[in-house]
């Protein structure tokens, strides 16, 4: 019963343990992968004013070509998406809140930037990297406000300005769908990723833990064995009897200082 107790006791004390380091490792995931989105949303924010300058002159027709239209809502729009998150994830890291408000400003910062390239379906690639991105979290649930977020901007502007969003003056109405099940369907896939990520992570804090344990049992041991030996020494030391410790191939190895008196 004794034994049992024991065991359970060391099984609870790694358990915590793994717990501890687990959240540890999350916790540093979360305050890097904030920083990345950081620099991420500075980055993003001028290729949108570069996209306004170079590419919607090129993309946009008749009244909607004009230049300086689209360069106003690539910095200002931009810099309202941007900059709001980028100093979350610098100045509030690891935070809940940080990572799904950098979801939602992500997906934003891809319609801005589809709208800007006047629908090119080539920039709509920007919405499944950045979900690429946001896995790095692993945390499958910062994919759900992103997917919402890319659902009803190509639903809202497929409905009111198609060509902002797909290129074209009149779209089907349900072609959101079909973009939406693209999203959905690598979502699946990194939410798996996530799950299994997360997985290995706790994995790695239990190894973690057991080793902590085993080193630390190793010590205590070590420590033990000196200090009998210390408290060996000490009585020997002060015995007034004479002791004389020798091996089992006869050679003296201890010898104590009444011994030392006694026989010179």
């Amino acid at each position: 019963m004794t034994s049992l107790r024991s065991h359970e006791t060391l099984a609870g004390s790694i358990a915590r343990r793994t717990g501890v380091l687990f959240n540890e490792y999350q916790q540093d995931i979360y305050r890097r992968t904030d920083r990345l989105f950081a620099g991420l949303m500075a980055f993003q924010w001028l290729l949108g004013i570069a996209f306004a300058l170079l590419v919607s002159p090129l993309t946009w027709e008749g009244a909607e070509s004009r230049t300086h239209a689209h360069v106003w809502a690539a910095v200002l729009l931009g810099g309202v998406i941007s900059i709001f998150p980028a100093l979350l994830g610098w100045f509030r890291a690891g935070e809940p809140a940080t990572r799904h408000v950098i979801a939602v400003a992500q997906m934003l910062m891809g319609a801005l930037l589809i709208h800007l390239t006047g629908g090119r379906i080539e920039t709509h690639f920007h919405v499944f990297g950045s979900l690429a991105f946001l896995a790095f979290y692993r945390d499958w649930r910062v994919l759900v406000p992103a997917t919402i977020v890319v659902a009803l901007d190509h639903f809202l502007r497929g409905m009111f300005w198609p060509q902002s969003v797909y290129g074209v003056v009149v779209a089907s109405q349900w072609r959101w769908l079909e973009h939406s099940a693209w999203v959905a369907f690598e979502d699946l896939f990194l939410v798996v990723a996530c799950l299994r990520s997360v997985g290995e992570l706790r994995q790695t804090a239990e190894r973690t833990a057991t080793l902590e344990h085993e080193v630390r049992t190793r010590q205590d041991a070590e420590n033990e064995a000196r200090n009998a030996n210390a408290r060996n020494d000490a009585i020997l030391d002060v015995a007034l009897d004479c002791v004389v410790v020798v091996d089992a191939y006869g050679r003296i190895v201890q010898f104590n200082p009444a011994a030392e008196a006694t026989f010179g």
